[in-house]
């Protein structure tokens, strides 16, 4: 998920000759060379900092290449569904599966690995098919620290593209419903969703939403996120691993994934108003846990 230490991992495996990256691959930019291009001069700072010798763009530059086999671009065989309509629902779209093969297929042509790093798996993470080593891993952060790391209500992209995701799906929409202020009409807001409008329009959406939550029920939409996700990656036979398991644990997967874990730092955990969030986290799970099993113990992880 978002803010767990997932772009300093992304950049380990771009320090390497062996991988192609595909960076948040159901990432909005994804879908256009123009935010692509945006995206790598936003970013020049920090490739200057990988002091990588042969890498020299953005982290979305992979989907500008060609896939050999429809000669298109990745970015035109991205499926915008995937950025916030259908992350939890329990498989991808075929539209997704078919451009994440075409993603596959340009590593390969390469003669590289291809790395994907999602941050919007979501419930995917059940459909998605693994490499023929099975590797791969699900990186989470405790749920206190990660959320505080959003900014919200300064920060108007992380929670707000949360809600619809949650929306967007019937195993956690109905949850968000009883959730959101009684003001808010639902027949209005299903109707608005059934139309699938545009990322811009949905995240409009999402952002007038998240201004009338308060920091309690704020939290409890995330922890729903964060536990959902967090679930299905076990449910997927994903080692779920944090920032902290990686570096302790160093000795064991630079040799099997072959990059250089050096650069990553540790995830303090953060325990100001922990009690405060406890508490919110026990009143989401006695409403909601019996008919959403990812909220009950041992479901859901502190680290």
């Amino acid at each position: 998920m978002w803010r767990t230490g997932s772009t300093a991992l992304a950049r380990c495996f771009l320090s390497s000759d062996d991988y192609l990256v595909f960076y948040e691959p159901f990432h909005e930019t994804c879908g256009s060379p123009k935010r692509i291009k945006l995206a790598r001069q936003n970013q020049s700072k920090q490739t200057q900092e990988l002091r990588h010798p042969t890498w020299t763009g953005g982290y979305f530059d992979a989907y500008l290449l060609t896939d050999p086999l429809t000669g298109k671009p990745l970015w035109r065989l991205f499926d915008r569904s995937s950025t916030l309509s259908t992350p939890y629902r329990t498989r991808p779209n075929p539209r997704a599966l078919a451009y994440l093969e075409a993603c596959k297929r340009v590593a390969d042509d390469q003669g590289k690995r291809a790395f994907f790093g999602f941050c919007r798996s979501g419930r995917h993470l059940q459909g998605m098919p693994l490499g023929a080593d099975g590797s791969g891993f699900y990186l989470y952060r405790d749920p206190h620290s990660q959320f505080r790391s959003y900014g919200w209500p300064q920060n108007e992209y992380f929670l707000p593209c949360t809600l619809i995701q949650l929306l967007s799906a019937k195993a956690t929409r109905q949850v968000v419903l009883d959730l959101l202020p009684n003001a808010i009409s639902r027949v209005a807001l299903f109707a608005f969703l059934m139309r699938r409008p545009g990322f811009e329009r949905q995240i409009a959406l999402g952002r007038t939403l998240a201004k009338q939550l308060t920091p309690r029920t704020a939290y409890q939409m995330f922890y729903l996120s964060h536990c959902t996700t967090l679930h299905s990656a076990r449910q997927a036979g994903l080692p779920c691993l944090t920032m902290n398991d990686l570096i302790d644990r160093r000795a064991e997967i630079e040799p099997q994934y072959g990059v250089d874990l050096s650069p990553l730092r540790r995830n303090t955990p953060v325990h100001d108003d922990a009690d405060r969030y406890d508490a919110w986290e026990s009143e989401l799970r006695d409403r909601f846990g019996p008919q959403i099993p990812a909220l009950n113990p041992p479901n859901h992880t502190k680290a």
